[in-house]
């Protein structure tokens, strides 16, 4: 691990030590992938999945039908786009349709990918 990488660590580990103590339930967390397939993104200890989770299709694997034009000549064309996600990634969440009776989060918005 790069000293990146460690000093990236270290800040998260403060930050989420930190998250322990408050007693405000705030809707952004930091989250980590901890899985590919399924995708799983872990929350304190809690593991979501894609069920729990709005992503937006671009950090997802997807593929774009393009045209191309050359001259007279035109093609149709596949790009496949890779998933951004990898593990150990960390990833910023928003949290939505709060549960009263269990105070927590029921499905999270993923923002970004952090790393």
């Amino acid at each position: 691990m790069d000293i990146n990488n460690r000093s990236l660590k270290r800040f998260f580990d403060v930050i989420n030590s930190e998250q322990k103590d408050n007693t405000i339930d705030e809707p952004m967390e930091i989250g980590i992938v901890t899985n590919l397939s399924p995708l799983t993104i872990e929350v304190g200890g809690l593991p979501l999945y894609e069920s729990n989770l709005y992503i937006n299709k671009y950090l997802l694997a997807w593929d774009e039908n393009v045209t191309i034009i050359y001259g007279d000549n035109t093609s149709q064309s596949i790009i496949h786009h890779p998933s951004k996600f990898e593990v150990g990634y960390y990833v910023g969440l928003y949290g939505l349709e709060w549960n009263e009776a269990g105070k927590t989060y029921q499905k999270y918005h993923v923002i970004d990918i952090i790393n």
